[in-house]
């Protein structure tokens, strides 16, 4: 089936967590728009030069810069695979390995900033981005160019990795960070520099940037149709009358704030109805990647336009922070309204002294003994295909309904009416679907408790979500998923997912991971977190993952699961615990879609029918019959409707009394007996 530009978009995003099949996909859609060139995959080995494996495996690559290459799956490694520039793909990529010093340059040579088009940010290490422009339709040949330590330009001759990619020393991907409806047209000193290498024309340039290719429209996630709008526009005077077109007439905002949107605005004034229109987009809760469309296409985003991307990425975050912390009606006109929820409070500081402490009415207590102290961050590391979702999904459904043998036939879980929120990018809503109705089949896990206690919050009727966590909305979903469905535990599955922050800069992830302690402990919620490491064994970080050491240092337990191949066989390594004692390292097997420990005390598969048996009857039993009458029912569901003898159902209730799994009472005045945990 077909991916629609929303999920490759999606996908482009968390690359480094897909297969080779959905990487592939991303080329293949992507082929449509641009002419994309096979290189080489893998990665380098210790000492080898990574700048190799970007490189074509092709000898005379460079004639698809002018002739679009039909794609070919066969032909392409799933890590990576490059644009060539060019009108081929219909575009002229300017590449910028340190904007600080771009920005410098363009401050000085040019005097204006880069206007908003498609801009991807590069897997390599630092801010490095790519500006895709329209390629030039005045029939000249753009080549490339380049100002030392400053910015490449890449045109006929040249090739970018593309979306999705995976760089070669990082294995980071390629990710959109700026995706207008269209892409905007080369600059002119772009242009100049790429055919004179000066920013000054020597020879006239056409103006007529139009282009027919139709590269550009997959680049608009969740953007809904409008009348176009042009990307600049001419301050007025005097302001003709605006008319809304369907879409503007549609939003769920004051009448004010519509017209602030399609009127142009003189200079000197932009920079605060910009920010006023912005902060009611984001209060009526109007999804980020609407908000960008409007101010790439309509006159309220001029100012944004004249200025680069990382500028109305500040404008974002500084009207979100408005929002969050002391929300100014003044800001806006009188006609505007406030946000649809109230703002967030000021956080109360207070100075406790030493006896305060040691009096505070406070116990220390386990979720599950040894393995998760109550009320504080679990993180579970692992590389991919380890298992980490499905320990998950057991954690979460021991803690539902607590087996008789412990989590993992080893750790006892406590008591309590436990509430989980899933929030999580990598499972959809058939492969979750078809993992639940196995383990719930297989286990006679009661419909009620799946119905109850375990929830996901997801997007566009799916399991899967995203956001940031950083971001105000994003944070007001998961708040409202555990006020309504008062849920005290709260799984983000995987951490990569849900930011965007530079995952080896230890300052940026420390700063994130405080967010989420704020966060959880403003809604009470004890936090599970999956975080991978990298493709290889070396690549585990220091104790907490892949990534900065700030991860695993901010984490107060950590869990490493991991499986070797060779011996196929799991193990589960505690490599942090801050208030109670390091616990021995675990080898796990998996059966039926549940692991459990090898060489510890587990419940034989005739005495689980029996605790099987006990659960569905709500944990008591008044007869041996009874008893032995859903074990009956218990074993053919989970023997493919052959059920067991009743002489083996007694069998069985009299070795699970005997191992201690379960309890048997005299029922007084009667010769039967109860049967509880």
């Amino acid at each position: 089936m077909p991916y629609s530009p929303d999920e490759i978009f999606r996908l482009i995003q968390t690359a480094e967590q897909l297969d080779s099949e959905d990487r592939l996909k991303i080329f293949e859609f992507l082929s449509d728009s641009f002419s994309l060139i096979p290189l080489v995959g893998g990665f380098p080995a210790p000492g080898q030069s990574s700048s190799e494996f970007k490189r074509p495996t092709e000898a005379n690559w460079t004639k698809w810069c002018v002739q679009k290459r039909q794609f070919s799956r066969d032909d392409f490694s799933p890590e990576r695979a490059g644009v060539a520039c060019g009108p081929a793909s219909g575009v002229l990529v300017l590449d910028v390995d340190d904007m600080g010093k771009f920005r410098e340059w363009l401050a000085a040579n040019v005097g204006e900033e880069l206007p908003a088009t498609l801009t991807v940010k590069t897997g390599g290490i630092g801010e490095r981005y790519h500006f895709y422009f329209q390629y030039p339709n005045d029939g000249q040949r753009y080549p490339n160019r380049s100002v030392k330590d400053v910015f490449d330009i890449r045109g006929v001759g040249g090739e970018v990795l593309c979306p999705g990619s995976l760089h070669p020393e990082t294995r980071k991907p390629y990710i959109i960070v700026e995706s207008p409806e269209n892409l905007a047209p080369a600059p002119d000193w772009l242009r100049n520099y790429s055919l004179y290498r000066t920013i000054k024309p020597l020879a006239p340039v056409s103006t007529s940037d139009a282009h027919d290719h139709t590269q550009d429209q997959f680049m608009t996630p969740n953007t809904p149709q409008a009348a176009p709008v042009p990307t600049t526009t001419t301050p007025q005077t005097t302001p003709t009358a605006p008319i809304f077109d369907n879409f503007i007439a549609g939003l769920q905002v004051p009448e004010n704030i519509k017209m602030q949107i399609v009127t142009p605005i003189p200079k000197g004034q932009r920079s605060e109805a910009s920010m006023a229109v912005l902060v009611t987009l984001l209060s009526s809760s109007l999804p980020e990647g609407t908000i960008r469309h409007i101010y790439a296409t309509y006159p309220i985003g001029e100012k944004s336009r004249e200025n680069d991307a990382a500028w109305f990425d500040r404008e974002i975050t500084k009207a979100k922070e408005h929002i969050a912390t002391n929300y100014d009606p003044t800001l806006l006109s009188s006609a505007s309204k406030p946000p649809s929820k109230p703002s967030a409070p000021k956080r109360q500081y207070k100075t406790f002294n030493a006896f305060d402490v040691v009096k505070s009415n406070v116990n220390f207590e386990f979720l599950i003994e040894n393995f998760w102290p109550k009320g504080e961050p679990l993180l579970i590391t692992g590389h991919g295909g380890a298992g980490k979702s499905i320990l998950t999904l057991q954690i979460a459904m021991d803690l539902i309904l607590p087996p008789p043998a412990g989590f993992l036939n080893v750790f006892k879980v406590n008591q309590g009416e436990h509430r989980v929120l899933f929030v999580q990018s990598e499972n959809s809503l058939i492969g979750m679907k078809k993992r639940i109705d196995f383990v719930r089949n297989a286990y006679q896990f009661p419909d009620a408790f799946l119905q109850n206690r375990m929830f996901f919050l997801g997007v566009n009727n799916d399991v899967r979500t995203s956001g940031d966590i950083k971001d105000h909305h994003f944070q007001d979903a998961i708040k409202d998923s555990v006020d309504s469905n008062k849920i005290d535990i709260l799984v983000i599955d995987p951490l990569i997912s849900f930011h965007s922050e530079d995952e080896n800069s230890n300052d940026q992830m420390r700063r994130l991971l405080d967010k989420v302690s704020l966060l959880t402990e403003e809604i009470g919620v004890t936090p599970l977190l999956i975080h991978h490491h990298g493709k290889f064994s070396t690549d585990s970080g220091a104790g907490g993952g892949r990534g900065a050491s700030a991860i695993g240092d901010w984490s107060p337990n950590t869990w490493e699961l991991s499986f070797q191949k060779k011996d196929k066989q799991y193990s589960l390594q505690h490599n942090k615990a801050r208030n109670f004692t390091i616990q021995d390292k675990l080898t796990l097997e998996l059966v039926n879609l549940r692991f459990r420990a090898v060489g510890s005390k587990k419940v034989a598969d005739e005495v689980q029918y029996v605790v099987t048996a006990l659960q569905n009857l709500g944990g008591i039993a008044n007869s041996k019959e009874e008893l032995k009458k859903e074990i009956l029912a218990v074993s053919a569901n989970m023997n493919h409707g052959k059920p067991i003898a009743h002489g083996s159902a007694a069998n069985y209730i009299d070795k699970a009394v005997k191992e201690g799994a379960i309890k048997e009472t005299p029922v007084p005045s009667s010769r039967s007996k109860a049967y509880t945990f």
